[in-house]
């Protein structure tokens, strides 16, 4: 600036001029800091998009693929979007995107999703072997069920086994959706005939044949660890091998270690045969969830270990039908301990439409849609009242008696569908119901996947091969302890390491 008594007072004015704009552009800042607060608080709502851009302004819900092939769940979908449409000016449309028919894939992909938390799903369902691993890991909205939304307590409502598995630590962050345990099914235009207990089950599955599903995925967990419940004695059936009734691994304890091999002993025998002088697996398609199911179909084997959702399938195939319609096939009580399964929905943590996934959710376990998924598709009801009304004579209602009247514009269901009659899925929903109430649970932990792929890794060769080597029980048992407190080893987990070879660090 310039000197003398002109330039002091540019100086003064410039300094003056500064310190005003500065002023005025902080309070604009400020100003425009509460606008945005405010606008984001406002537009925070259920049906918000600002914390999830690029997201469609969908209701998403990720699930596994159908397990029936009239695509059910996508009329029920439907019918919930018309009914929205006729309530609101502008509803959320709800979509279904089916990730895979692999529990363990779909866990992979809503896990990674919300890990990401991009927002991919506002609805899911969920395997209840992982409601614990998402609800610790905070990918889980809180649910409290509403006993006038359900027209009773929940507990009065809802099967009691289904129930529990979406409670975790004290809280429910979780609902049921369908239920499962594993059923015995035997054909009937074969000599194999109705086993009377475990031990004669596996005499008859020598002679007969039998399909189960013990390959390296979640469900051959779950065949191990039914042979191993299936095989304690009756008098002490809860006596801990596996487990002690707090969740601790016990296999090391006691002769536990032999009588899991015994077991596994015992049901692999039922999968091998002898050819040639030496023992071969029957079928190695008897191991796998689809081809076993194809196994049955085609009579290669007598018996099948399977879940409730082949029963629609078997029934809709002709080739399961005798020319009156009758079934060539029996569902029975599983030969032994059952483990319990399930579909459960959740809402996802970080769902911009929380409130519209409830309501979504209270839809889908309402009974008039429970009972439509049941009689269509297979999907076992965990509404209580649905077993009481088909356990009474004459008030089955079948997928013909429940479509949709084809003048709103609905689709009829497919002729395959409308084949099994009501006294059919009575005597169904019958052993589904017994087998869920007398189905054990998974261990409860944010670790089980971690946990079931270590178990059945050292078990698997056990049971369905000949020269599987019994693991290391002591040191088997500490790799699954650590394993359900999320530490996977880096060497082999069945045996312990040799002294030429250092023991390996455990991945946390």
């Amino acid at each position: 600036m310039a000197a003398g008594p002109l330039g002091a007072f540019w100086n003064r004015w410039y300094e003056r001029f500064t310190r005003f704009h500065l002023r005025l552009a902080a309070a604009c800042f400020l100003a425009g800091a509460v606008f945005v607060i405010a606008v984001s608080q406002h537009s925070g709502s259920s049906s918000s998009q600002t914390a999830c851009p690029g997201r469609p302004d969908d209701l998403v819900i990720g699930t596994g693929a159908e397990i029936g092939a009239g695509g059910v769940r996508h009329d029920v979908i439907k019918a919930w979007n018309d009914e929205q449409r006729k309530l609101k000016k502008k509803p959320l449309k709800a979509t279904l995107v089916e990730i895979s028919e692999s529990s363990d894939e779909q866990r992979s992909e809503l896990a990674a999703a919300a890990q990401s938390k991009r927002c991919a799903y506002d609805v899911l369902l969920l395997d209840v072997a992982y409601i614990t691993e998402f609800a610790r890991n905070h990918y889980l909205e809180t649910f409290e069920l509403d006993p006038k939304k359900l027209g009773g307590t929940p507990e009065r409502y809802f099967l009691q086994k289904s129930l529990g598995t979406g409670q975790v630590d004290g809280e429910r962050f979780a609902v049921p959706f369908a239920a499962d345990a594993p059923l015995l099914y035997r054909r009937t235009d074969t000599p194999a005939p109705p086993p009377q207990d475990t031990k004669k089950f596996l005499e008859l599955a020598k002679e007969h044949g039998y399909a189960a599903q013990l390959d390296d995925y979640e469900g051959g967990t779950v065949n191990l660890l039914e042979a191993i419940f299936s095989a304690q004695d009756k008098e002490t059936p809860h006596d801990p091998v596996v487990f002690d009734d707090k969740g601790n691994v016990v296999l090391d304890e006691g002769d536990n270690g032999k009588k899991v091999m015994d077991a596994l002993g015992a049901w692999r025998e039922a999968l091998f045969t002898d050819k040639d002088d030496n023992r071969t697996l029957r079928d190695e398609s008897v191991l796998r969830e689809e081809s076993s199911l194809q196994a049955f179909r085609t009579g290669r084997v007598g018996y099948m270990r399977n879940w409730p959702f082949a029963f629609n399938r078997l029934a809709a195939d002709p080739l399961m039908r005798d020319d009156d319609g009758s079934l060539r096939f029996q569902v029975l009580s599983f030969p032994g301990t059952g483990v319990l399964g399930g579909v459960d929905l959740a809402i996802a943590k970080d769902s911009p439409h929380k409130e519209e996934a409830r309501d979504l959710i209270y839809y889908l376990v309402s009974q008039d849609v429970q009972e439509r998924l049941f009689a269509c598709a297979g999907y076992p009801p965990v509404v209580a009242a649905l077993y009481e009304r088909y356990a009474r004579s004459g008030t089955a209602r079948t997928c013909e008696d429940l479509a949709p009247d084809p003048a709103d514009g609905a689709a009829r269901p497919a002729e395959r569908d409308t084949e099994i009659t009501g006294e059919q899925l009575a005597r169904f929903a019958g052993e589904v119901h017994q087998a869920v109430d007398h189905a054990r649970p998974r261990p409860m932990s944010a670790y089980y996947a971690t946990f079931s792929q270590v178990f059945r890794s050292c078990l698997l060769p056990v049971a369905t091969t000949t020269s599987g080597v019994a693991p290391d029980f002591r040191y088997f048992s500490d790799a699954l302890r650590d394993a359900l407190n999320g530490r996977l080893r880096s060497d082999d987990p069945c045996h312990p390491p040799t002294q030429a070879e250092p023991k390996s660090d455990i991945k946390g």
